[in-house]
C-alpha cells in the first residue's frame, strides 16, 4: 500500500510539469513583473525591484503553503475529477483576459466552474475524451468545490499576511485636489501548486478515505496548479498595516466557507454546500470593494508637505539603507538645511557630495539624526523616493 501512496505521488508530480496552465501563470507573473518595473521607471526614472522579483519570492512561499493544503485535501480525501479540473484551469485563462491580477483568485476562479458545471447541458460532442470531460463536471459534487474554495481562502489570506507586505511597489497619482499623493501598491501572483485525489486509479478505497468517494474503487493524485492574484493599493497609512489587516479578514473568510461546507457534507444538506461557495466569491468581493473605500475616503498619507519630505519608499542597496531610513519616515533637514519639496533635497545633498546629515522623524514621532557616505554619479545619490508631481501622464490606476 506504501508504494503504490508513493508512486501515485511521484506520478502526480509530474503531472505538474505537463500541464500547460503552470507555465502560463510562470509567463502571467513575468507580465506583471515587467508593467510594474515600466510604471517605476515612468514615475520614478528608477526601478524599485527586478521584472522576475515576484516570480522569485512568491514561487516558495506559494510551494510551502501548497504542500500543507496537499497534506489538508489527501487526508481529508478531497476528489476532483480530471474534467472539472480543466474547467478551473479555463476560468483561470478567462481570467486572465481581465488583466486584473486580482481576478486571478481561487474564489472567482472555483466559483465560475461552479456555475459553469451547473449550467453545462449534457452534450455529446463524439470526442471521447471531451464528452468524458463533461461528464465529470456534471457529476462533480459541490461539497468537494466548497472545501477546495475554503482552503484555498485561508491560504491567500495566509500568503497575505506572511508576505503581503514584502516589496511593495511605490506609486504615484493625482488626488482628489489635483496634487500628486503617493501609494504603495502590493501585487502578488502566488503560483500554489497541490495534490487533488482523482476518483481514478490504482489506490484502493479504505474504511475511512476518502471522505468524498464519488463511486469510484480506485484513486490517484493529481499535483494541479493554482494561482494566487493578489493587489491592494494603501494610501492613508503605511502599507504593512492595511495589507495585514486585509489578511486577516481573507483568513477569516476562509474559515467561514470551510466551516459551512463542512457541516453541509456532514448533514447533507446541499443547500448550505452552495450558500458556502456563493459566499466564497461574495466575501472576496465584498472585502475588496469595502478596503478600497476606506482608503479612498481617508486622508493620504504620502503627501507632500510645507516642512520635511515624507520617504514614499527606499531603494535597495542604496545608502538610504544602510542608514537605516524607513517608508513614512519625513526627512526633516539635510545638511542642515530644512526640507520642503524633492528639489530642495537634492540641492542639499550637493552641499557636500560625498557625505550627508540627515534629521529624520521617525515613525514613533520622534527626531533622530543619521548620517552617511553617499555614490558618486548616481541619479537617487540618497537612495528614497518622494512625492512629486509627474508631468504629461494619466492618472494612475491598478489592476
Amino acid at each position: 500500500m506504501t508504494d503504490t501512496f508513493v508512486n501515485e505521488l511521484i506520478e502526480g508530480i509530474g503531472l505538474l510539469f505537463l500541464h500547460p496552465l503552470f507555465y502560463g501563470f510562470i509567463f502571467v507573473a513575468f507580465l506583471i513583473g515587467l508593467k510594474r518595473v515600466k510604471r517605476e521607471r515612468k514615475e520614478f526614472k528608477v526601478k524599485v525591484h527586478p521584472v522576475i522579483d515576484n516570480l522569485i519570492f512568491s514561487l516558495l512561499p506559494g510551494i510551502l503553503i501548497g504542500l500543507i493544503g496537499s497534506v489538508i485535501f489527501i487526508a481529508a480525501g478531497v476528489t476532483l475529477p480530471i474534467g472539472m479540473i480543466a474547467l478551473i484551469g479555463l476560468m483561470y485563462v478567462v481570467l486572465a483576459l481581465t488583466m486584473k491580477t486580482r481576478f486571478m483568485a481561487p474564489a472567482y476562479a472555483v466559483n465560475l466552474a461552479a456555475i459553469a458545471g451547473l449550467l453545462l447541458p449534457k452534450l455529446n460532442t463524439g470526442m471521447a475524451f471531451l464528452d468524458k470531460w463533461i461528464e465529470d463536471i456534471q457529476n462533480t459534487p459541490l461539497d468537494s468545490l466548497a472545501v477546495i474554495l475554503g482552503v484555498l481562502l485561508i491560504q491567500e489570506g495566509v500568503l497575505i499576511l506572511w508576505k503581503g507586505a514584502d516589496r511593495t511597489s511605490p506609486r504615484l497619482f493625482k488626488g482628489k485636489r489635483g496634487h500628486y499623493v503617493g501609494a504603495h501598491e502590493a501585487t502578488r501572483f502566488w503560483i500554489v501548486p497541490q495534490f487533488l485525489v482523482l476518483p481514478a486509479g490504482s489506490i484502493p478505497v479504505l474504511e475511512w478515505w476518502p471522505l468524498f468517494p464519488m463511486g469510484a474503487v480506485g484513486f490517484s493524485f493529481f499535483l494541479v496548479p493554482f494561482a494566487i492574484g493578489y493587489r491592494q493599493l494603501v494610501t492613508h497609512t503605511l502599507p504593512v498595516e492595511a495589507i495585514k489587516h486585509l489578511g486577516k479578514q481573507v483568513t477569516l473568510l476562509g474559515v467561514l466557507v470551510l466551516a459551512i461546507a463542512a457541516a453541509g457534507h456532514f448533514y447533507n444538506l446541499p443547500l448550505l454546500i452552495a450558500i458556502a461557495i456563493a459566499a466564497g466569491l461574495a466575501g472576496r468581493e465584498l472585502i475588496t470593494l469595502v478596503t478600497s473605500q476606506r482608503d479612498d475616503t481617508r486622508p493620504s498619507l504620502f503627501v507632500q508637505r510645507d516642512k520635511g519630505v515624507i520617504i514614499l519608499a527606499v531603494v535597495p542597496g542604496t545608502p538610504a539603507v544602510k542608514m537605516g531610513l524607513k517608508v513614512g519616515e519625513i526627512i526633516v533637514k539635510v545638511n542642515g538645511v530644512t526640507l520642503t519639496n524633492e528639489t530642495s533635497l537634492y540641492k542639499a545633498l550637493q552641499i557636500n557630495a560625498a557625505y550627508c546629515k540627515l534629521e529624520v522623524l521617525d515613525l514613533n514621532g520622534e527626531i533622530r539624526f543619521v548620517q552617511g557616505s553617499l555614490y558618486q554619479n548616481e541619479h537617487h545619490q540618497l537612495g528614497v523616493l518622494l512625492v512629486h508631481d509627474v508631468v504629461e501622464r494619466k492618472v494612475a490606476v491598478g489592476n
